[in-house]
């Protein structure tokens, strides 16, 4: 579910306010850039600005409940145009679609939004036909760009956009928003908010998609020293989504990161990490998980890939 109001948006006052004062001075630009770190709430808050972009009864405080506000939640509003990578780009031919989108005056609202997610992958065809339709928008028109790194971008789309900073999440908020929302156990909250470093959709991510699980279990594989258990292991793995196993990577990386920080300078350890701690060179155990996280985009056998990891980590 969306959330629906500026006003709950975490931890992003900067941001919320310049968008708030936009809406009650009816100044909006013809253009925003939100940027900042992944999963620190920068689509969240796009969303929540459409709510009070076109919501039928209180743009000040969005119902949820009218017609405009029903399609926002389930994106199939006639009046905004979301864009994403396709293939690793976003290309000319969406931009094509997206300025003959523009060509007829809104269906149903004021104003015709075009959403672009991970804008710094706009292709250069793609950015210099965007530029034109940025240099000479229709008057109802607003793009929302989202970005990581807005240093990828055309430097002349961003001077011609509102950029809207975002800052990463203090790990109490995370802590506490986990607890409160998903109602998880202090260790597990603190974990995952610690491990999140400020983000806390990768924090939620890895919570819903039960990483920490599988890390516990991978690794009382390894240290099993029982060659079946570690296959059994890898055959499970083996059918992971890709968006699963890039979390689970990042996590076996921290757990191997943060062992060496504890046997070296008694670091405090994550909480609901696994008890048992790497013992290796962390630096030989990280390049050994990136090598066999890009041997698996070149679709090597997976069940052999994480056999190998097993048995090379432990």
């Amino acid at each position: 579910m969306k959330v629906k109001n500026l006003r709950e948006i975490l931890k992003q006052e900067p941001a919320v306010n310049l968008l708030k004062l936009s809406l009650q001075k009816n100044r909006l630009s013809h253009a925003y850039l939100f940027t900042g770190p992944k999963g620190v709430g920068k689509e969240t808050t796009a969303w929540a600005f459409l709510f009070h972009l076109f919501c039928e009864k209180d743009k000040e405080n969005p119902c949820g409940e009218c017609k405009a506000c029903k399609k926002i939640e389930k994106e199939i509003h006639p009046d905004i145009r979301i864009l994403y990578p396709e293939k690793k780009e976003i290309t000319i031919g969406q931009i094509r679609e997206t300025i003959y989108f523009l060509r007829y005056r809104p269906l149903e609202a004021e104003y015709k939004i075009i959403l672009i997610k991970e804008a710094d992958k706009i292709n250069l065809e793609a950015g210099n036909a965007l530029l034109k339709s940025l240099e000479e928008p229709p008057l109802y028109a607003i793009f929302i760009l989202i970005s990581e790194n807005f240093s990828k971008l055309l430097p002349t789309i961003v001077s011609r956009s509102q950029i809207v900073r975002f800052r990463s999440l203090p790990t109490e908020v995370i802590k506490e928003f986990l607890k409160k929302k998903y109602l998880f156990e202090e260790k597990v909250a603190e974990t995952l908010a610690e491990i999140s470093f400020g983000s806390i959709g990768k924090a939620v991510t890895i919570a819903e998609k039960g990483i920490l699980e599988e890390l516990n279990s991978f690794v009382k594989a390894g240290f099993s020293n029982s060659p079946l258990k570690r296959f059994k292991v890898a055959e499970r793995f083996s059918g992971f989504l890709p968006e699963v196993l890039d979390e689970f990577f990042y996590v076996l990386s921290i757990w191997v990161w943060r062992s060496y920080l504890k046997e070296k300078i008694d670091y405090p350890y994550p909480q609901a990490f696994p008890e048992e701690t790497f013992k290796g060179d962390p630096y030989l155990a990280i390049r050994t998980i990136y090598e066999v996280k890009n041997a698996l985009d070149f679709y090597v056998n997976q069940e052999l890939a994480f056999y190998h990891l097993l048995n090379t980590l432990f």
